[in-house]
């Protein structure tokens, strides 16, 4: 048997690195080369395991700081054979992991949840980004709630996390987001940027670190949810059901691998600002700063989800699904195979 892992989000930068930010899209890009073999005798447990890990955000903290913990020797203490690759994002992830085509993957509880009230098998074995991380901008000229009305919002998709803090961005203005503002679905962040500077779109939320961009290109920031520091859980690391009974010891060497591996990223501020230049391939270190200043802050030391971050996107799904509103944050969670 073999298992796949998917690391997904909604998470962009800049026009120069928008093939490495690929912000959510249901295409079905992925899936077939992602494996790692599991363990199949006692023998067999000491060896390596290999593993393909798709992100979609070059500077996602577990893409940096599995680099830095490659070459600290951190995967190999824990037999981790890793290999990090780009791919598409949290929906098609989440697609793949409830058709059984993957078995491991990072996504936002949002997306998460609009599997898990349907009835899939998953759970949160772990936390990975636990702070809201978005800033609404406009275009230049648009600097108060009031303005808005009317006006069109560009969201990756429907059901991402960019589209829920937009809309949690408009109830803070006391805004209608179904009567007061018309959305446009598609782009990434570096998409939407040229969209707002355009004139094509009047507003879009945009993720920390691609905020930098934004602000030096002189959007309007109008909302930073960022700053307020709100509890999310924004990236959680999520199984199936099925694997956490019949592969319960690959779980735990990957998480613990994970954990490790982050607070070498939240320990080592230089190197992991070198490694997030290198991955996105550019010379602006006070980009690479922004990105890394947020991720320290958001990312747990003992890869434990936030309970207030994950019902909070439980309340924001129970407006439009009813079938939300008796979940609870427990429910949801498996913490058993964190170290």
């Amino acid at each position: 048997m073999s298992i796949l892992l998917a690391f997904g989000g909604s998470f962009g930068i800049s026009d120069s690195i928008e093939r490495s930010f690929i912000e959510v899209k249901f295409f079905a890009l992925i899936v077939a080369c992602l494996a790692f073999s599991l363990p199949q005798s006692v023998a067999a447990q000491t060896q390596a395991i290999k593993i393909r890990l798709a992100s979609t955000a070059a500077t996602s903290t577990e893409k940096v700081a599995f680099a830095l913990a490659k070459e600290a020797g951190v995967l190999k203490k824990h037999n981790i054979d890793l290999e990090v690759i780009l791919i598409t994002g949290g929906p098609v992830a989440m697609q793949a992991l409830l058709a059984k085509s993957l078995d491991i993957v990072t996504t936002s509880a949002t997306v998460f949840l609009h599997g898990f009230v349907e009835g899939a098998d998953v759970k949160i074995i772990g936390g990975v980004n636990n702070r809201f991380p978005y800033t609404f901008f406009t275009r230049p000229h648009i600097t108060s709630p009031a303005q808005l009305k009317g006006r069109t919002l560009g969201i990756t998709r429907y059901g991402s996390t960019d589209e829920l803090a937009t809309r949690m961005a408009l109830e803070q203005f006391g805004l209608n987001p179904k009567s007061d503002v018309k959305f446009i679905q598609g782009g990434g962040s570096a998409g939407r940027i040229n969209a707002l500077q355009a004139g094509s779109i009047d507003g879009t939320s945009l993720i920390s670190g691609v905020s930098h961009v934004a602000k030096k290109s002189g959007l309007f920031p109008m909302l930073d949810f960022a700053e307020k520091e709100i509890d999310y859980q924004m990236t959680g690391v999520v199984a199936r059901g099925d694997l956490l009974k019949s592969h319960p010891d690959a779980v735990r060497r990957f998480l613990r691998a994970y954990v490790e591996s982050v607070r070498l990223y939240k320990s080592n501020r230089n190197d992991a600002i070198k490694e997030t230049m290198k991955a996105i391939r550019t010379d602006d270190r006070a980009l690479a700063e922004a990105d890394y200043n947020y991720r320290a802050r958001a990312f747990p030391d003992d890869g434990k989800p936030t309970l207030k971050g994950i019902q909070l996107a439980i309340d924001e799904l129970a407006k439009e699904n009813p079938k939300a509103k008796n979940v609870t944050p427990q429910q949801v969670i498996d913490l058993t195979f964190l170290p």
